[in-house]
């Protein structure tokens, strides 16, 4: 190595001597800096090598990579042969060095607005105007569990709110804040999660992505009109949190969400606002890959594998689901599985302890992760992920010198020796000290011996030949010099010899001072290791034997594929129409390509179809649940505000609910997937349609008229609330006529506005501000123009006629009435008004505004002319509706026919559906039951279920499901029970398990209980 001297001037000398500058103690050091890591390999990118090369390091940055190790002449060279260096890799995921902790009110009872303070927005889990690099701040400490695993920088932000604000890249460097930060301003953070927000609003998942739509429409709307000079009174206030969304086309969004259900509702929402960004995992993904991969995000994955189940006994076994069982098993086959479906991704130690995550990456890798996409989702798919891909996360010109060095393959056995953070080097292992790591192989005369040294806890060492084994003693190494003295009489050298050895990569040297202080020179070689082949690899891979099936929903008796269109002839049925032909027996029925091709008798079979013969059994169109709970994510009632009509409970269904397969065994083919009535106007329904198997958007009924939910009785008005809910209006019945009142004149004007705007001549409208557009306004209005139905819990006579007159006065029709268990006292007006019922069988008494429900109620709104089905809102009832249909029958004297029509063809007709299902006729769409008894007999069991034609539902199949799931689950305990305990380790999953919603059940006690869970 060159020495080099630096003359420096005495008058310079003089002046660095002064007191002044002796007593500062921030001089930087600007002296150039010209390193060479030289015989190297160097991982440029990945799958770009270059092997026994130069990095050269200039000051913080990489000057340039010699390929042919011809150093420059004042270049400090540090030899690295055998060594391997990596780019830094980079964690996109972090709240590393944010000094921030946001102040939290103490409140009792709800909260509907906050203090708006400096511009803020109006909703206290909004943060979009924090910019996070204001307050970074070093910390070594919390740097080193990054480091150590070889990160060299992250992506920060403070981890809380809905909107939490955009985050900074830092280099983990040991450097005061303003040398550390790579890019100020990078990702916009989001979570479903309102945190630390005291507000209220939202307390539901579907009133999180209401809140974060009407906040993306609220930002372009202001940035759009904040600089009109406008002609009108209007003025635009100033709100900083829209003010740092203006250019949200051009910012990317990471949004943390904690389950793929929520990962998927994320990308949508991104997605139909034509956002960029990345989405957090959860370890899942390889259930949902195609989903995943029809939306443009990458995804920023954990390794939080799941700890085994508990199934130390019978009764902790029987909680464990077999989801459960399966997720532990395959968990670790996750990023392989995200790569081969060519999703990009990057990794991050979030959620789990540093230590766990090189051994859950080198176990992702035996389980068919390329190493070349392990390094790519540590590196350059990370570095684009946190905006820093044109300075870092690859070994090039003018990148900075963050630098990994390992001895060896880092993705198998390699160990990192050194961290370069800026060009400043962090030695994890002394580089002397690494040689003792290597096991070498020494002659003395005609002797050999293998050399081992251990250096944890305590330097040790063995001398071994053949089968012997000799201690050394007395150990001491410094700088490549190692001492030690052993007794080699075993092996027929006289007494205890003292040994002075000098190491290097090429081999070993030393000498020997015997028993009659004789000095012996000797020598040796490095033994290298056994290289793992690609062969000893594959056979690994093989001996993975997984046992767990993948099927979706990913769940007990989900399906492996999905059901194919069916070309069935069913024979020598009776069958149901719902229609005016009535029941017709000994009948055929024929579907093809998923429509009802024939009905009649006598059918010929055509080329190609399946027969079944029906003899004895009836055919039957699919039930209709005019009010259902079941198949949601996070809440049925969004109760926070009197009035969330922008809420959508098509936002949150959730496929993998088995109350859905268990739904089809019961005949129920299609649902009305209502918001709960914890105010007077609730959330937007969804009509679904039962396709087990399928995805969230798929299940979703296409061509369903838009419905919403209203409420009236004691639930809205809080009477049954508790003591802390008195603020809200209403608090009386008569409030909540008023209540709708107010509701509807705002939206007529919020129309009003819309219409005279576009009347405005351009010129106009360039200095006019627009109207802001509102979801929950608009839903409201689109009630009033009868483009979107309501659908009204209700009791009380009184009430009914209310809103009757109020809809009447508003000049648009009411639509379904659903339980209306006084509904027999206002038939005639009902049926006057046009409006329809939904009610229940003989439920009476289970409160107080439901004293006078009568189980007659059906008969008598149907003798009346009020339309009437006969619906569930129950997760067990909705499989016996057509139990629930026969009990007019006993009650009031109602034929089986008109019976059968409230759970199909009314509630069509009630759901705007009646010109595709509800009934069975030619053309219509196949959605069939076959029962193997008259379908309102106790004793009928639904034999096959088919919607659009395809059978979701087999009684056969599910028998041998039945089996199938036995054995799979059976198996997977006996291989949690055989593992040993690494195996078995890992965190501890989020329970997912939801209540059973219902009209009155509010989010926010089962949000409490698990916090993780959006």
């Amino acid at each position: 190595m060159r020495k080099h001297t630096i003359k420096t001037p005495l008058a310079l000398l003089s002046l660095l001597c002064s007191p002044a500058l002796l007593a500062n103690e921030q001089l930087t050091d600007n002296t150039p800096r010209l390193t060479a890591l030289s015989h190297a390999t160097l991982m440029l990118s990945p799958g770009e090598v270059v092997e026994n090369a130069t990095l050269l390091i200039e000051n913080n940055k990489i000057k340039a990579i010699v390929k042919n190790n011809d150093v420059p002449e004042d270049a400090y060279i540090i030899d690295l042969s055998g060594h391997t260096v990596y780019p830094g890799f980079i964690d996109p995921f972090t709240d590393y060095a944010i000094e921030y902790e946001r102040e939290v009110e103490s409140t009792s009872g709800p909260v509907y607005e906050i203090k708006r303070i400096g511009g803020n927005a109006s909703n206290g889990a909004i943060h979009s105007e924090m910019q996070w690099f204001n307050y970074v701040y070093p910390d070594k400490e919390q740097a080193k569990k990054w480091i150590d695993n070889g990160f060299t920088s992250v992506q920060s932000s403070y981890l809380d709110g809905i909107f939490r604000g955009q985050g900074v890249a830092l280099s983990l460097a040991d450097k005061k804040a303003n040398d550390i930060i790579y890019k100020a301003q990078t990702s916009q953070f989001m979570a479903f999660n309102k945190g630390a927000s005291i507000q209220d609003y939202p307390q539901s998942l579907m009133g999180s992505m209401a809140l974060i739509r009407q906040t993306f429409s609220d930002a372009k709307w202001y940035n759009e009109n904040k600089n009109k000079k406008s002609i009108s009174s209007n003025i635009v206030e100033f709100n900083i949190a829209f003010e740092r969304l203006a250019d949200a086309k051009k910012q990317t969004f990471i949004f943390e969400t904690k389950n793929l259900n929520n990962q998927l509702r994320a990308a949508k929402l991104l997605n139909e606002h034509e956002y960029n960004g990345s989405l957090i995992g959860n370890g899942s993904e390889y259930t949902r890959l195609n989903e995943l991969k029809s939306y443009p995000f990458s995804l920023i994955l954990p390794l939080n594998y799941p700890a085994a189940p508990d199934i130390t006994d019978g009764d902790s076994e029987r909680e464990v689901s077999l989801s459960s069982l399966r997720h532990w098993e395959r968990a670790p086959s996750n990023l392989a599985m995200v790569a081969d479906a060519e999703i990009p991704f990057a990794l991050t130690q979030h959620g789990i302890d540093a230590d766990k995550f090189w051994p859950r990456l080198k176990l992702a890798v035996t389980r068919g992760l390329s190493q070349e996409a392990a390094l790519a989702a540590l590196t350059t798919d990370a570095a684009e992920i946190s905006g820093v891909e044109h300075i870092a996360g690859k070994l090039k010109s003018g990148y900075m010198a963050d630098l990994v060095i390992t001895d060896g393959n880092i993705f198998k056995d390699g160990k990192i020796v050194s961290m370069w953070l800026q060009g400043k080097e962090q030695q994890v292992v002394n580089r002397d000290r690494s040689l003792l790591d290597t096991p070498y192989q020494i002659q003395i005369g005609e002797l050999n011996f293998d050399l081992a040294i251990e250096q944890s806890p305590k330097l040790s060492g063995t001398l071994s030949s053949g089968e012997q084994d000799i201690s050394l003693a007395n150990l001491d190494y410094q700088s490549g010099r190692l001492t030690f003295s052993a007794n080699l009489s075993e092996a027929g050298i006289e007494g205890v010899s003292r040994f002075t050895l000098w190491l290097d990569k090429q081999g070993v040297r030393g000498r020997l001072l015997n028993a009659n202080n004789q000095t012996l020179p000797f020598g040796g070689i490095k033994l290298e290791p056994i290289a793992t082949s690609d062969a000893a690899n594959d056979k690994a891979l093989e001996n993975v034997n997984l046992i767990s099936k993948q099927t979706s929903p990913n769940v007990a008796y989900g399906l492996s594929a999905q059901p194919k269109l069916d070309k069935v002839h069913i024979k020598n049925a009776t069958i149901w129409t719902s229609d005016k032909s009535g029941v017709l027996a000994n009948s055929d029925l024929i579907i093809s390509k998923g429509k009802i091709e024939e009905i009649g008798q006598d059918l010929k079979t055509p080329s190609g179809y399946s027969a079944i013969d029906a003899t004895g059994k009836h055919v039957t169109a699919g039930i209709i649940d005019e009010h259902s709970h079941i198949a949601l994510n996070g809440g049925t009632n969004e109760g926070t505000d009197a009035i969330t009509s922008e809420v959508r409970i098509g936002d949150v269904i959730n496929p993998d609910d088995i109350a859905i397969y268990r739904s089809l065994a019961g005949g129920v083919t299609t649902a009305q997937l209502l918001h709960g009535s914890a105010n007077p106007i609730g959330g937007q329904a969804q009509t679904i349609q039962l396709k087990w198997g399928d995805t969230a958007e798929q299940m979703k009924f296409e061509g369903a008229p838009a419905s919403i939910k209203f409420a009236l009785g004691e639930n809205v008005k809080q009477s049954n609330w508790g003591d802390d809910y008195t603020r809200r209006f209403p608090q009386s019945r008569i409030g909540v006529k008023s209540l709708f009142s107010e509701a509807f004149n705002e939206a007529l004007a919020y129309r009003k506005a819309q219409v005279n705007y576009k009347k405005m001549r351009s010129s106009e409208r360039r200095r006019t501000v627009a109207p802001q557009y509102n979801y929950r306004l608009e839903a409201i209005a689109e009630v009033l123009e009868q483009t979107r139905d309501v659908h009204i819990h209700s009791y009380v006579q009184s009430e009914i006629l209310m809103f009757l007159r109020l809809a009447e006065a508003y000049n648009f029709k009411a639509g379904t009435f659903t339980h209306i268990l006084e509904g027999y006292k206002v038939a005639d007006e009902m049926a006057k008004h046009g409006a329809y019922a939904s009610t229940f069988s003989d439920w009476w008494a289970y409160k107080f505004e439901v004293y006078d429900a009568i189980p007659q109620n059906t008969c008598l709104m149907q003798d009346k002319g009020v339309l009437t089905s006969i619906n569930s809102d129950d997760y067990e009832m909705q499989r016996r509706l057509n139990q629930e249909a026969a009990k007019s029958m006993m009650y009031c004297g109602m034929s089986a026919e008109d019976a059968w029509k409230m759970i199909t063809i009314n509630p069509a007709i009630q759901l705007g559906i009646a010109d595709k299902v509800g009934s069975l006729v030619e053309g219509k769409q196949a959605d069939i039951v076959l029962w193997d008894n008259q379908p309102l007999s106790v004793y009928a069991k639904v034999d096959s279920t088919w919607i659009s034609g395809r059978r979701y539902f087999d009684r056969e199949q599910d028998k041998i499901a039945q089996i199938q799931v036995a054995k799979e689950r059976a198996a997977l305990i006996q291989k949690v029970l055989l593992s040993d305990d690494a195996h078995k380790q890992g965190e501890t999953p989020i329970d997912l398990t939801e209540p059973e919603w219902h009209c009155d059940t509010h989010f926010n006690a089962w949000q409490q209980s698990a916090t993780g869970a959006l």
